[in-house]
């Protein structure tokens, strides 16, 4: 099981390394590439990617920026980017925004103009009627799996690309009442692992097309969860500040509980970010599996590593 976190309640400072130039946008989601020094960073309306670091004469180490991509349009103000994420064949990138439709890109290389003309997607698809939070992808480059809310609609949703939007959805179900907050793929056993805003997990079969267990997982949102395909073992984090280990394979079967690894904290209405809810609180707001590390980050303004 994975250690308690390093360091006791000592935070250790972090020194940055590099810093992005001529960007304005607050960032609502990020994602790195896979192979290549990219990171992309999503905002309202828009989708930025950036170029890790290089030396400029004089002014240190700089991220430089290479392409934008514009949300899909959506009446009244801008959607906000919810999630981005790179394919795995690491030449398209797919979007959700927090209106409940998913965008997607084929990357762009050169350079790009902080002003430049934002490069449209080549397909989108009204996903969740009322909002989208999470996206990942099944497989391939053209099956994605979404999840959001949007009333009696369901909550998690498989999309095939190819195919018109009309006809798009290939499968879907409503584990969470109160629409879904995150989704991962697991591999080995073909399954999606959803969370829910009330602290419901659910696994669902894409064999069977239909969910394999649900269970109460924590007392408030599941804020996101990540699957180790080998294992069939999956982490949840939530605003409650709990940080949980899952085997998948069985029903209910905790393998780790770790309480408060980040302090609640609840928006206040004096200081409420924008593209919030009133009062919403956040615990754990990232968590990332490095396969033998576990790092999160919480609105306490930690980080926490845990070894396994």
């Amino acid at each position: 099981h994975p250690a308690p976190p390093r360091g006791g309640g000592g935070v250790t400072p972090l020194t940055a390394h590099s810093q992005s130039s001529g960007s304005q946008m607050v960032a609502r989601c990020l994602c790195s590439h896979p192979k290549l020094p990219l990171y992309l960073a999503g905002g309202d309306g828009i989708i930025q990617c950036w170029q890790f670091g290089q030396t400029l004469q004089g002014l240190g180490l700089h991220d430089h920026l290479r392409a934008r991509y514009a949300l899909p349009p959506t009446p009244g103000a801008a959607a906000a980017a919810a999630s981005v994420r790179v394919s795995p064949c690491s030449e398209q990138l797919a979007c959700i925004d927090d209106r409940g439709r998913l965008g997607l890109w084929r990357m762009q290389g050169g350079r790009a103009d902080a002003g430049g003309t934002a490069i449209l997607p080549f397909a989108s698809f009204q996903c969740h009627a009322r909002a989208g939070t999470d996206v990942c992808y099944v497989d391939s480059s053209v099956v994605l799996a979404t999840t959001g809310a949007g009333g009696k609609a369901p909550s998690v949703c498989l999309w095939d690309a190819l195919l018109p939007p009309a006809q798009a959805r290939v499968a879907a179900c409503s584990p969470h009442a109160e629409g879904g907050t995150c989704v991962a793929y697991a591999p080995g056993e073909r399954a999606l692992v959803s969370g829910g805003a009330g602290g419901d997990l659910a696994v669902f079969d894409l064999r069977q097309r239909q969910i394999r267990q649900q269970w109460n997982a924590h007392t408030l949102a599941v804020r996101c969860v990540s699957v180790d395909g080998g294992r069939f073992h999956a982490f949840s984090a939530s605003a409650d500040g709990d940080v949980k280990l899952w085997d998948l394979s069985q029903s209910e079967a905790r393998l780790g509980y770790w309480r408060r690894v980040h302090e609640p904290h609840t928006v206040s209405p004096l200081f409420q970010p924008p593209a919030t809810v009133l009062g919403r609180t956040y615990g754990v707001t990232c968590l990332v599996d490095d396969r033998s590390r576990l790092v999160t980050g919480g609105a306490d303004g930690r980080l926490a590593c845990f070894c396994y």
